[in-house]
């Protein structure tokens, strides 16, 4: 008998020990899902791009079971990133360079979420520029790496005023995005235009310069502000993406719901004063789309600004580059009302 329950017991031990190890190797999905960590890349600094920021001071990663690591960077080094494995997600981005990677032969990117669908640039021009001919022999600053939305975007509006930013200008551009620095090197003499987004335009037009081309007023549809991932990552991880999605989405409540707080938020995110903050948060609550669903029209506007240095874009498919299945599954569960 005695023996018989040192049987038991040692055959119990043995049970336990491998369901540790087991619950180790092989942790459930309730217990993983607390502390899924990937690392996400912030491209640009504008209220489009604040909602990570809002989702950090809320904790709302947390709150879906999500443990990030926020790198600032732009959306050419974030694709960068992405290809070589050391970053899952862009938040806050727009299309062009994770399209025009796709189009050249890298494994495919597709945007999952996007709220911001216009281009929310102004070109801001010195105060002795009064017509486009103007600014021909003039030098302007992108604000951050060639390839990136404030390129488009400053390329896109030199084309409308019927430029040809390769023949009649000079273009210059900086390592990491920062709008501010198009100020001080315009206040400097060194260029002469460059495209600003709230609260920026403003600020720029305080110290004298004058704007020469308001893009959202040309109601162009543009993906600007969204989150991109790789579609292969997107495949066998969705639930992780759907989770950072979710915590995005509950972000934009707060920018939708929440004024002061969110503010307050803003006025830290962009280091302006509240006056100018106020400003730039009324901009993009005016542009923001309520319901974040990828939209082709955007990525086909995309296409046609990159034809002319990536040829492959002038046939391509815009729907490729869009997955609106995450954000088809949070409204089905309420999110967006």
């Amino acid at each position: 008998m005695q023996f018989t329950m040192m049987v038991r017991s040692f055959l119990f031990s043995i049970l336990v020990l491998f369901l540790c190890v087991i619950s180790v190797l092989f942790p459930t999905p309730e217990v993983s899902g607390q502390s899924i960590k990937i690392t996400v890349g912030q491209t640009g600094i504008n209220p489009g791009t604040s909602l990570y920021f809002i989702a950090q001071k809320e904790n709302l990663y947390a709150k879906h079971g999500l443990d990030v690591n926020i790198i600032r960077t732009s959306t050419s080094a974030a694709v960068q990133a992405m290809l070589g494995g050391s970053m899952q997600i862009s938040t806050g981005s727009g299309a062009a360079a994770f399209v025009t990677a796709t189009l050249e032969g890298s494994p495919a990117f597709v945007l999952v979420s996007s709220w911001i669908n216009v281009f929310p640039y102004t070109v801001m021009v010195h105060r002795d520029i009064k017509k486009p001919e103007d600014l021909k022999g003039k030098t302007g600053h992108i604000g951050a790496p060639f390839g990136t939305i404030p390129d488009v975007a400053l390329r896109f509006a030199l084309t409308k005023l019927g430029l040809n930013a390769e023949r009649d200008v000079k273009l210059i551009q900086i390592a990491r995005p920062d709008a501010a620095n198009i100020i001080a090197q315009m206040e400097k003499g060194d260029v002469q235009f460059g495209p600003l987004a709230p609260p920026f335009d403003r600020i720029a037009e305080k110290r004298g310069f004058r704007p020469l081309i308001s893009l959202p007023d040309l109601g162009i549809p543009w993906q600007n502000n969204g989150e991109w991932v790789q579609r292969a990552y997107l495949n066998s991880n969705r639930d992780t993406v759907l989770r950072f999605v979710r915590a995005i989405a509950d972000a934009m409540k707060i920018y939708f719901e929440q004024k002061e707080k969110t503010v307050t938020y803003l006025t830290e995110f962009l280091g302006s004063n509240r006056e100018d903050t106020e400003y730039a948060y009324q901009a993009f609550l005016k542009w923001a789309d309520r319901v974040p669903k990828p939209k082709v029209e955007g990525q086909r506007t995309t296409l046609d600004a990159i034809k002319r240095t990536t040829p492959k874009a002038a046939s391509a498919d815009p729907a490729a580059f869009i997955e609106t299945g995450l954000i088809d599954q949070l409204v089905k569960e309420g999110y967006f009302k």
